[in-house]
């Protein structure tokens, strides 16, 4: 039985043959929303595919050598390091996205507890239950041990479970602020005081909300305290094609100082080559990335991402207000984004399985039943009532008895 039904062709496909092909796959531009977040408005787009293009063909591993690339990365670290209250001597590293950045993070968190804690020879890492999975991996990766903690109130991460959690093995804590699955923020500033008193690395993971926060506590969004201003506060990951709108990929993971970021370069010279230096984990990268996302903060600026922010913000209030207006559906209280919606009496599993036949690739979370909605700031009126109007259609069908097609909720 041939397992591999298509093969490379022959001859070569015309590029007016391949225009017609990719063209006729198709999408609804409205109904595909949510798979295509997080993106900001055209004109965005448009300097961030000029920006893109540009550069694309050009190595991101030359950044450390290549003075034009090293000034336009150093440039896009210290612009963003400057929205997280940075003590002096703070530095960033540009990475691919929230998986590199905590991965990062964790790395250093290792090499800094061989220097610290030598006496430890098997690290823990803690973490509350809502901690992103990238933490999972990067620690099945290192070879450090995850510990998740159950959450305390208002599903957030709970202080005396983390100190309980806390053993002579465990090197560092992770926050998330705010966590993927509701949108929350954990009490950074208590968990800090536990990491200074243990003497203990605390990474905190804002790859959802870190550049939307500043712009949000702006307008007058109150949050936790959350960023450098929180003082044992060692690194934190932030994805710039999240709500710094830029291409994907591309995030950033920021260092209280430069020592810490020293932990997590490694330089091998054990091969013809001679030394092999790289600004993170990856070799080759894309440099398009990099000169988009100079290009996108730039043209932005403060005031811009303020503009956006509150785009957002009454993006999610009307959504929030739509949602909770259908009978059987009612929005999460949260911090920040993105949104999420439970069901009260309707099933929502069959909610995203019929939404899902109209069109809509949604997220979930099962503990508790939800659906998440990472609202951005290319999102238009018609997205909004589109998709209101599918869901209380979709609300009054389950309620109905008519609906069947069912999906798992999962990020």
């Amino acid at each position: 039985m041939n397992r591999n039904p298509v093969a490379l062709p022959e001859l070569g496909t015309s590029l007016e043959t391949l225009t017609r092909e990719l063209r006729a796959l198709g999408r609804d531009e409205v109904r595909m929303h949510w798979a295509r977040a997080f993106r900001g408005p055209p004109d965005v787009e448009q300097v961030a595919r000029l920006a893109y293009d540009l550069f694309r063909g050009d190595n991101g591993i030359f950044s450390l050598r290549a003075e034009h690339m090293r000034q336009i990365e150093a440039a896009v670290t210290d612009m963003c390091l400057s929205l997280f209250h940075p003590p002096p001597g703070a530095g960033g590293t540009f990475t691919s996205g929230g998986s590199e950045s905590n991965f990062s993070a964790l790395h250093a968190m290792r090499e800094w507890a061989r220097e610290a804690r030598p006496e430890v020879r098997e690290p823990e890492v803690v973490a509350p239950f809502s901690a992103h999975p990238s933490f999972s991996k990067g620690c099945h990766y290192f070879g450090l041990k995850l510990v998740r903690v159950p959450l305390g109130p208002e599903r957030r991460a709970s202080v005396p479970q983390i100190s309980r959690a806390i053993t002579a093995n465990t090197i560092g804590l992770v926050a998330s602020a705010p966590c993927w699955p509701y949108g929350q923020y954990d009490p950074i500033d208590q968990i800090g005081a536990v990491a200074l008193d243990r003497g203990l690395w605390l990474h905190v993971d804002a790859c959802v909300g870190g550049y939307l926060a500043p712009f949000a506590e702006r307008l007058g969004v109150r949050l936790p305290p959350w960023d450098f201003r929180v003082g044992a506060v060692c690194s934190i990951s932030a994805d710039l094609h999240k709500y710094g709108y830029c291409p994907k990929p591309a995030s950033t993971i920021l260092w209280r100082d430069e020592e810490m970021k020293r932990f997590h370069h490694v330089h091998p010279a054990d091969w013809p080559g001679g030394q092999y230096s790289t600004a993170g984990f990856l070799g080759s990268r894309p440099a398009g990335s990099i000169y988009a996302a100079w290009a996108v903060l730039r043209y932005l600026g403060n005031e811009g991402y303020l503009r956006l922010a509150r785009h957002v913000l009454d993006a999610k209030a009307k959504m929030s207000a739509g949602i909770n207006a259908i009978p059987g559906l009612r929005v999460l209280d949260s911090d920040l984004l993105p949104l999420a919606f439970a069901g009260t009496d309707i099933d929502l599993t069959l909610v995203k399985g019929e939404m899902s036949k109209l069109g809509w690739i949604l997220l979930g979370a099962a503990d508790p039943p939800l659906i998440n909605l990472p609202i951005d700031a290319a999102i238009t009126e018609e997205v909004i009532q589109t998709f209101l109007d599918d869901l209380t259609q979709v609300a009054a069908r389950i309620r109905g008895g008519a609906a069947s097609a069912r999906e798992e909720l999962r990020y």
